[in-house]
């Protein structure tokens, strides 16, 4: 993609989790995550181009081009967007390629940030009525949520909705610029910061969570999930299923007389399933360590493109295993206390001090964790949540664009060599969507396929148990 790079206004920093993002990426640990509307209607091609052009000028990030500068990283923000980023493909003109075989290949594409913005979008008409919209983002501009935040921008701005918002009162997808932009400072360092008054032996606690991520982690690594093959291949392939809102009541039925959350059965069904997976191909699980995104959500970047997300991580032994209902409970008290002690903010401290290294010593970082293998996870899972939530309802407020329909939103998360498969979960107009993301280097199609299924399985007949007193 050419563009006249001339022409800017101004720069936004990488805050400490963009630039190890960055890192990661370039060491063929590709950082790109998707998200795809399925639209039935009929869709103005030129009207959702220029939707989607306003939605990058209310959101500076995503029209900026990766620069550098004695050492020093910097997104440069592009004036003139050029023609876009959206490209148009119809089923009828692909000849003999099926269209998920063109869409695994679009959404694999690796982005040239020096040259490209990092997002593109890309329209795939399957018939006159019927239209795949996918927004694929570079992971050091934005995390999941805020992603859904540009594409609710876009879709806004098709509707004709942006210019009401600015009379009735903001909505969510409405902004005004970044209010990073033109300043420096790490704004994720500066929060963690101010965690300090919210929890007792704050920095005991962050030096204890890092001491034990890194060392003595290190005495017991992570089991593995069995894959069928050994490649090293970067490409990355997809599958998804869907719980219908029956099928989701019941199991929000269940969290609810257990007392818990949906995200804990969540989470509690990707380590049973881990373990049944690992146990069916004759290999033993003992520690499963799965790492989940944490929304670290300042106040003031509510509705700022950009990445505000931390991780951390929980660990399970077979015996945690054994009962469902107690490794609920299990899972359950262990995120409450992670969010209690703000377990998140360490790795941000970790980030930070890896961020005040050029990138090529970052690379060298990134490239040691993954080799080792012993502080990446056994797995990622991720819930976007209830995507665009009316107030007060599981229906979402951004259903339609223009006439056409919008039938569901999946998001497919990144993943990294060592775990070789990662979860996604978001609920839209009350469907659970659940998306798997591998590396076929590592797992066959009817591998993962299986895995997802079987995880689907345990979600659905989950054993919650009754709520305790």
């Amino acid at each position: 993609m050419r563009r006249d790079i001339e022409s800017s206004s101004g720069s936004v920093p990488f805050n400490c989790v963009d630039k190890c993002l960055l890192a990661l990426d370039s060491i063929n640990e590709p950082m790109r995550f998707h998200l795809i509307l399925d639209v039935q209607g009929e869709l103005d091609h030129a009207r959702l181009n220029e939707a989607i052009l306003s939605a990058q000028h209310a959101h500076p990030i995503m029209r900026t081009i990766l620069r550098s500068r004695h050492l020093r990283l910097f997104r440069q923000i592009q004036e003139d967007t050029g023609k876009g980023v959206l490209s148009i493909a119809d089923q009828g003109q692909l000849q003999n390629t099926h269209y998920e075989s063109y869409l695994s290949s679009w959404m694999d594409q690796p982005f040239n940030l020096e040259k490209e913005y990092p997002v593109r979008a890309l329209l795939l008409r399957k018939s006159e009525v019927e239209h795949l919209l996918v927004f694929t983002f570079h992971h050091s501009a934005a995390d999941g949520l805020r992603a859904l935040l540009f594409i609710r921008t876009a879709v806004e701005s098709y509707n004709n909705e942006l210019a009401k918002a600015g009379k009735a009162g903001a909505l969510p997808g409405q902004v005004s610029g970044d209010p990073r932009t033109n300043r420096r400072g790490d704004e994720l360092l500066r929060f963690a910061h101010s965690q300090r008054s919210e929890v007792g032996h704050y920095y005991r606690n962050v030096i204890s969570s890092l001491f034990h991520r890194f060392v003595l982690a290190a005495l017991s690594p992570p089991t593995r999930v069995f894959h069928d093959e050994s490649g090293r291949s970067r490409e990355v392939r997809f599958c998804l299923s869907v719980l219908s809102p029956d099928e989701l009541e019941r199991v929000q039925s269940k969290a609810k007389s257990a007392g818990v959350r949906l995200n804990d059965i969540l989470l509690a069904a990707c380590y049973r399933v881990v373990d049944r997976w690992n146990s069916m191909h004759g290999k033993a699980s003992r520690r499963i360590r799965i790492m989940i995104p944490a929304n670290i959500g300042l106040k003031h970047f509510r509705y700022a493109v950009c990445n505000q997300a931390s991780w951390f991580s929980l660990s399970t032994m077979p015996k945690d295993r054994a009962d469902p209902a107690k490794l609920l409970r299990r899972v359950r008290s262990d995120t409450a206390v992670a969010a209690m002690n703000r377990t998140a903010f360490s790795l941000v401290y970790f980030f930070y001090l890896c961020s005040r290294f050029p990138l090529f010593v970052m690379r060298w970082i990134c490239r040691f964790l993954i080799m080792t293998r012993t502080y990446v996870d056994t797995i990622l899972i991720t819930n976007l949540g209830v995507i665009w939530p009316k107030p007060g309802s599981e229906e979402a407020a951004v259903s339609s664009m223009a006439n056409a329909r919008i039938l569901s939103v999946t998001g497919f998360a990144p993943v990294v060599t060592p775990m070789g498969l990662s979860i996604a979960a978001g609920a839209y107009n009350r469907k659970l969507f659940i998306s798997l993301t591998y590396r076929p280097a590592l797992f066959s199609e009817g591998k993962a396929r299986m895995f997802l299924d079987l995880y689907v399985e345990e979600l659905k007949n989950y054993q919650a148990g009754a709520q305790s007193v």
